[in-house]
């Protein structure tokens, strides 16, 4: 029924456009041929001819179409083509073709400035006015990455005017129309605008207020923020700072039934006022709990076929059935400890520095050879995620956000599918809801690592989660970001301060961000220190799987997203294993032992499955791959990209007898897109000893050329 509104809406204000005869060509002409000049700046010959085409007024669209046709052959990735098509649907008309061109375009590169401004153009044509505001907002953020204030300025105004006409257009609509616009499609769409419709998330390191409230992924996917387990101190605080907030999709009502399916449920319920009465029925009869605290989860375990009664309004979670199905793993557990670097984890030094994590994982196995697929978390773990490197899921900004494709399974979808109960614990702000991370997940509970979820607080959490849920197929993410602490100069626990030589602790002045930070002995020193502190922690977590679990009933990966830029030798190469070579480790009862296979970090998701028995969709879009250690094919190249604006494009690839470098020595613009300059190759044998070997260093340029392609300005 709601589709049919939703669809009559969009139906209705076509025609009432037509009827108030609202114009929707004030700035699109303006725009077009401003932006024809902007994308050819650095234009090739062809382009040229292209552009001066455009610029006739007596235009033949036969003669641009030949040449358009003509420079796709010649130059098929230029993601400029979009723009053209664009721009040539929009010459005869055909504005729904030109949308879907421009979706296509934003898949590629999410942060093409003028795709953008034609896309909402192109909405506003339609009088989807909502539309059309999302994307003039959006160009208005990306104008100012571009230093464009004109732009900026013309999409500030121009959104401005969509949402006025979208205002007298709701006038006359229909009593039902008005009531979905107005309790379902407008808060949804102003509960994504908080993000900036997914380019600019900041409320995970702010004191933005969160719990409490709807929290949107996008305009149809929301989850109500819960506070989780609430401090007995009094905060009118709802943000993600002071609490620790969890994310769930929850139906509001004051009655609910469960199905007698199984014999207990357990049920997640947060009301809505404090003090609030549930009656839940036993075999005993009606008991009356109260629920003290509002906008908390509270958990009740509850018979099948029950009922609930509520004294008031309760955002009530998905009920979750007491059971295990003996074919799936009791649980999935993955460690990820931000920043923890293989290049220290030898077989002697593994030891000394982390026995207890060494000791749990020495009846599994580690592989020595991983890399991961980005130089800081945020590229990283996206790919991790996915199984897409860098320059496919388009993560790299380190201010503007954006989230994986919807067409990319990810690693939770993948369990969540398969019946686990899928649950999240992040203390870091680059692994958040927002950026496709929620797809497939129960229960997301964050708090800035920071400011209280630290090592210690992060595994006494996930314990109290998996033997809350022990009699559930599991599968749990916790993320452990302490050791970005060194990096970041932040204050250390006192355990590794009293450790600590004087001159370890020695101020010296060094880049703002932790991935530019060179080699510091001291802070190596701190580093190794705070791997002790950590694994001590740890150890408690391994200790209770271990007597709690038998050893074929559970899945356990520890891994991390990149190594420490500190830790390069003078000279070293910025991609070098120091920095690229990442902790993965497994445990399943099956797999033991060490191997030097190359993998890489994106095939992660690849190996979960593999362990968890799940079929995983290889070769379908993803680029993770089985390795051969776990039954599959593996790989022969393991590749690290570095994208990021206003530097170098650099990549790496490994394999088990060489190392190739590539930088290119043109800056990286806002949207990722460079110039091919100069760039430098080396080739060394895994030693680090550089060699002339011609096809091989062929077949990488060839390998990184294709993988850069649609980056490339032409």
């Amino acid at each position: 029924m709601r589709k049919n509104v939703k669809e009559l809406l969009w139906q209705d204000w076509n025609g009432l456009n037509r009827i108030l005869r609202l114009r929707t060509d004030c700035i699109g002409c303006l725009m077009r041929f401003r932006f024809l000049e902007g994308i050819y700046s650095n234009m090739n010959e062809k382009k040229k001819q292209i552009r001066k085409l455009f610029l006739k007024k007596e235009k033949s669209i036969n003669q641009i179409q030949d040449l358009i046709l003509n420079y796709e052959n010649e130059f098929p990735e230029d993601v400029d083509l979009y723009l053209m098509k664009m721009w040539l649907f929009s010459e005869e008309n055909k504005v729904q073709e030109a949308i879907e061109i421009g979706k296509k375009a934003l898949r590629k590169n999410p942060y093409l400035l003028e795709i953008h401004i034609k896309l909402a153009e192109a909405y506003e044509c339609q009088s989807k006015y909502m539309n059309a505001y999302k994307h003039y907002c959006i160009s208005k953020l990306l104008a100012s990455y571009a230093g464009d204030k004109k732009v900026h300025n013309d999409c500030e105004q121009a959104s401005k005017r969509a949402m006025e006409r979208m205002e007298q257009l709701i006038a006359y609509l229909s009593e039902e129309q008005k009531t979905f616009l107005i309790q379902d499609m407008i808060p949804a769409f102003l509960g994504y605008e908080k993000n900036q419709f997914g380019y600019k998330e900041k409320r995970f390191r702010s004191f933005d207020s969160m719990g409490g409230e709807y929290y949107y992924e996008n305009e149809e996917a929301k989850k109500y923020v819960g506070m989780y387990h609430e401090p007995i101190y009094i905060t009118t605080e709802k943000d993600a700072v002071h609490w620790r907030v969890e994310f769930q999709q929850v139906v509001e009502t004051t009655y609910l039934k469960l199905p007698d399916t199984v014999e207990k449920w357990i049920v997640p319920i947060a009301a809505e006022k404090e003090n609030t009465t549930q009656w839940i029925e036993t075999e005993n009869g009606n008991v009356p709990v109260i629920q003290h605290n509002d906008k908390s989860f509270y958990y009740y375990c509850v018979g099948g076929g029950r009922e609930i009664v509520s004294s008031g309004l309760c955002y009530v979670g998905r009920p979750i059935p007491v059971q295990n199905e003996g074919n799936k793993k009791k649980l999935v557990l993955n460690v990820f400890v931000d920043g923890l670097a293989q290049v220290l984890l030898t077989k002697d030094r593994f030891s000394q520095l982390m026995p207890n994590t060494a000791k749990y994982f020495d009846k599994g196995m580690v592989c020595k050879q991983t890399y991961s697929s980005g130089e800081w978390t945020y590229p990283s773990i996206a790919g991790f995620m996915s199984g897409l490197t860098t320059s496919h899921h388009m993560m790299f900004h380190n201010e503007i956000d954006w989230k994986l494709p919807e067409t990319s399974k990810t690693l939770l979808e993948y369990f969540h599918e398969e019946g686990y109960y899928t649950s999240v614990f992040s203390g870091d702000w680059r692994i958040i809801p927002s950026y496709g991370y929620a797809r497939g997940c129960d229960r997301f509970i964050y708090q800035l690592q920071h400011a209280g979820f630290s090592v210690e607080k992060m595994v006494g959490s996930v314990i109290n989660e998996i033997e809350a849920l022990k009699e559930v197929n599991q599968f749990v993410w916790m993320s452990l970001g302490d050791l970005h602490d060194i990096a970041d100069e932040m204050e250390l626990p006192t355990s590794v301060q009293t450790h600590l030589k004087i001159e370890d602790r020695a101020y010296r002045a060094g880049s703002k961000t932790s991935v530019k930070q060179k080699h510091d002995a001291a802070k190596q020193h701190q580093y190794e220190q705070m791997l002790q502190y950590m694994d001590r922690y740890l150890g408690m977590l391994f200790s209770y799987l271990e007597h709690t679990y038998k050893e074929n009933e559970i899945v356990v990966a520890l891994f991390s997203d990149h190594g420490q830029g500190y830790l390069i030798p003078e000279n070293g190469q910025f991609l070098g294993p120091e920095r690229t070579n990442v902790a993965f480790m497994f445990r399943d009862g099956q797999y033991k032992g060490e191997t030097g296979e190359v993998m890489s970090s994106l095939d992660y998701t690849a190996v979960m499955c593999k362990l968890a028995g799940i079929t995983y969709q290889e070769k379908q879009g993803a680029e993770g791959r089985t390795p051969r250690t776990f039954g599959g094919d593996g790989r022969r190249w393991a590749l690290t990209e570095s994208l990021h604006p206003n530097d170098f494009y650099r990549a790496a690839l490994v394999s088990e007898q060489y190392r190739f470098y590539f930088c290119n020595q043109m800056p990286v613009r806002y949207d990722g897109r460079f110039e091919l300059g100069d760039f430098t190759i080396c080739l060394t044998d895994k030693r680090g000893k550089e060699v002339h070997v011609e096809e091989v260093e062929q077949e990488c340029l060839n390998i990184i050329m294709n993988q850069i392609a649609h980056l490339l300005i032409y």
